[in-house]
């Protein structure tokens, strides 16, 4: 049989004593948090012993009735702050140890759990509900409110959330659902946006600035001008033919932005059909500018002449 140390201070009588009784309530396991936290508490705090001599000596005990060390300190601070009479031996000793900071501990502990605490109304107190009274996430989240604060937690990370939400946005049920939250649709607006403006500054040209020379001296042809129209000499070209090409350019890198950002709009009837009038204009006045560059005649018919009057009025 291994002998029993005996710190300074301890008859061997009382310290065996301690270790009987500790070792007793490992075993008995049912009331052995509450038991060895008295012990611990009786050892150490009914003498005068400073803070490294009471560690010293809890290190010692734990050892020789085989508890970790820290889990023998949880013991004793539960012990302290729930006295014998406060305790309840039909409710856990982890829902004892989870209130142990609320100052009103006791009177919670003296009846059942409120409706509150106990969504599932299972009328009998559980780790789940003491994690409720102390303000904390239940490890079992049983409210929505309980289920969406437990799922943002564990998606703290911007890229698991986004990752969620692309994921989530399979489930056409969802999207219905959501698009009814005017918060919903005013934050993909202006993701949106804030998405068509980071396009833009990224790839807006300045039109009337001529691209850098090659090392032949030659004008750089951008790849997307080149297959979009045939090459021109910048230095030799006429300033309105230069402001047409910075004028197309402008035009289809802003309208490109501008359709990014309505896609995810819920345009209303009007607002369409006012968008629809606007291209309608556009396709107009684009074949007109190209007659006039091909015939040289700038005449225009009288429905084109209809057509500018309603966009200088604003439209309709």
């Amino acid at each position: 049989m291994t002998t029993i140390e005996v710190p300074s201070g301890y008859t061997r009588e009382e310290w065996t004593g301690y270790v009987r009784r500790g070792r007793h309530a490992v075993r008995a396991n049912s009331a052995s948090n509450f038991e060895l936290g008295d012990i611990d508490n009786e050892m150490l705090h009914k003498r005068p012993l400073s803070t490294r001599e009471m560690g010293r000596i809890r290190v010692l005990f734990a050892r020789q009735i085989g508890v970790d060390v820290a889990l023998l300190a949880k013991y004793g601070a539960t012990a302290r702050a729930w006295p014998i009479e406060k305790r309840r031996p039909d409710v856990p000793w982890s829902v004892h140890r989870r209130l142990n900071a609320l100052p009103n501990r006791f009177e919670l502990l003296q009846g059942e759990p409120s409706d509150d605490l106990d969504p599932d109304h299972q009328g009998k107190w559980t780790y789940n509900m003491a994690l409720r009274a102390a303000n904390s996430r239940p490890q079992s989240p049983t409210t929505p409110d309980e289920r969406v604060s437990q799922a943002k937690y564990l998606l703290r990370s911007t890229d698991d959330a986004a990752t969620a939400v692309t994921q989530l946005a399979d489930r056409t049920e969802v999207m219905k659902k959501a698009v009814e939250d005017p918060a919903f649709r005013r934050a993909v607006r202006d993701a949106n946006r804030e998405r068509g403006e980071r396009i833009e500054r990224g790839i807006q040209v300045e039109p009337s600035a001529p691209p850098a020379a090659q090392a032949d001296g030659k004008p750089a042809q951008e790849p997307s001008r080149q297959a979009a129209q045939p090459p021109v000499t910048y230095r030799e070209s006429p300033t309105a033919v230069l402001k047409i090409l910075g004028q197309c350019t402008s035009f289809c890198v802003s309208m490109q932005s501008a359709v990014v950002l309505v896609q995810e709009e819920m345009l209303s009837t009007e607002e369409e059909i006012a968008v629809l009038d606007s291209i309608k204009r556009v396709r107009a006045i684009c074949d007109w500018c190209e007659h006039v560059v091909t015939t040289g005649q700038g005449d225009m018919d009288e429905e084109l002449v209809r057509l500018l009057d309603g966009m200088d009025g604003g439209g309709s």
